[in-house]
């Protein structure tokens, strides 16, 4: 029963996450337009939704605690 507990995907993805997993986002960074690929969602004690953004495709970079509100929006949805 422990190991169950230890090896569980402790990140379940928030129901009121306006972006699911697997969604294309258009979002600003350091004053250009970029892309990413939303990996993760967490909601913090307050009720904010962060993001973890991947961006790049052979060698991915990760783009941690984006805010909803900074994200500009869906640009495709690829499964």
């Amino acid at each position: 029963m422990f190991f169950d507990k230890l090896f569980k995907r402790k990140n379940k993805f928030p129901e009121k996450a306006k972006y699911k997993k697997g969604d294309f986002v258009n979002f600003r960074r350091r004053g250009e337009l970029c892309f990413g690929y939303i990996y993760e969602a967490f909601e913090d004690k307050e009720g904010n939704i962060t993001y973890t953004i991947q961006i790049g495709g052979q060698c991915p970079a990760f783009l941690y605690d984006w805010k909803e509100e900074e994200i500009l929006g869906i640009k495709t949805k690829y499964y």
